[in-house]
Parts: C-alpha cells; sequence; structure tokens
C-alpha cells in the first residue's frame, strides 16, 4: 500500500548529516588532542541519535505495521536495525568507556567510521525503494 504522504524522507537526513559530523569531530580530536573536538563530537552524536530514532519511528509508520515490511523494505529495515544496534553499542561506550585506556580515542573514530558505512548501506537501501 503507498501512503499518499510520507515523513521519513523528511528525517532520515539529520542523523544521516550528525553522524558525518561526529565521525569529522572524532578525527579531529584524535589528530589534534582538543578536548572541545571530543565534547562536539559527543553533542552532533547525541543529536545524531535522538533524530534516528524519530527516522526509524517514521520509517515504520510510513510502512504500515510489521506486515508491510516485505522485499527491498525489509532490507532497508534489516539495515536500519543494525545501524541502531551498532550506535546503541556506541552510545553505551560513550557513557560508559574509559578515557585513560590505550586505544580509547582510536576506537571511538573506527566505530564511528563502521557506524557511517552502515549508515550509507542503509541509505542505499532506501534509495531502491525510491528509484527503481
Amino acid at each position: 500500500m503507498e501512503l499518499p504522504f510520507v515523513v521519513h524522507p523528511i528525517f532520515v537526513h539529520f542523523p544521516i548529516a550528525f553522524y558525518l559530523l561526529e565521525l569529522i569531530l572524532l578525527f579531529f580530536w584524535l589528530v589534534k588532542k582538543e578536548e572541545y573536538y571530543f565534547n562536539f563530537a559527543l553533542f552532533a552524536f547525541r543529536i545524531g541519535y535522538s533524530s534516528m530514532i524519530i527516522a526509524m519511528i517514521a520509517g515504520f509508520i510510513d510502512t504500515d505495521g510489521f506486515e508491510h515490511i516485505q522485499g527491498r523494505v525489509r532490507t532497508h529495515f534489516i539495515s536500519a536495525l543494525t545501524v541502531f544496534t551498532l550506535y546503541t553499542l556506541r552510545a553505551f561506550f560513550w557513557r560508559f568507556g574509559r578515557k585513560d585506556e590505550r586505544h580509547y580515542r582510536l576506537t571511538h573514530l573506527l566505530l564511528a567510521a563502521a557506524g557511517n558505512i552502515l549508515v550509507a548501506l542503509t541509505g542505499y537501501f532506501g534509495g531502491m525503494l525510491v528509484y527503481s
């Protein structure tokens, strides 16, 4: 069933932008070791995570329930759940990770890079729904 107006596409660009901003800020934090990059990255992560949840809720509403999550929508849905899982684990790392650990900075950067790759893949699957 195709709905006349969908809201999911309106919201999906916010987490994409904020997660990319977070990745860039973490890179500068790793290289320059300035604490304000870390603080701004955390701020970007929080906004990205919050907007990701809103985008996922909007996507679920737009699909009109679990019974309509089939085919390409299912692939996009599973990919989005993978993104949600990784970023939820990252939220725990932001909260409970110890800054004094040896590879704390690099771990943040690598997890953010992996998250951005998964976000791009999810976006690709979403684009396949719209453009094919």
